[in-house]
């Protein structure tokens, strides 16, 4: 069976149409937060749901948390650095943190405190 050039076309503008709309749909159904004074920092989390659970373990580990100066001070360490080449150096420099029983890099704790911090 043989198109024609207006067939091909159509197929073709079909085939764009139902990807676009797929890309679309992902974008529209992902799942919105309230803004935050954190959001740039947030950004880098998969899952900010599940860091907002880690982050309620590590809020009951310590002691006066400043949300402010802990994003200034996160903002200041990232510095538009990957978040992995981050946490390795955490890792390398004893930079831990520990939440029940968990040992997560000292960066990936507070961020995930400050999911936790924005979503309560």
């Amino acid at each position: 069976m043989k198109l024609s050039r207006r067939q091909t076309l159509y197929v073709g503008g079909g085939a764009l149409a139902l990807a676009g709309a797929g890309a679309g749909g992902r974008f529209l159904l992902r799942k919105r937060y309230a803004p935050s004074p954190y959001d740039d920092l947030l950004v880098l989390l998969n899952n900010r749901d599940a860091a907002a659970q880690i982050g309620e373990t590590v809020l009951a580990e310590v002691d006066n948390f400043d949300p402010k100066a802990t994003a200034d001070h996160l903002r200041t360490r990232i510095a538009g650095r990957p978040l992995s080449a981050v946490l390795t150096e955490d890792t390398s420099k004893g930079r831990l943190v520990e939440a029940s029983g968990w040992v997560l890099p000292e960066s990936l704790g507070l961020i995930c405190a400050l999911a936790a911090k924005a979503a309560a």
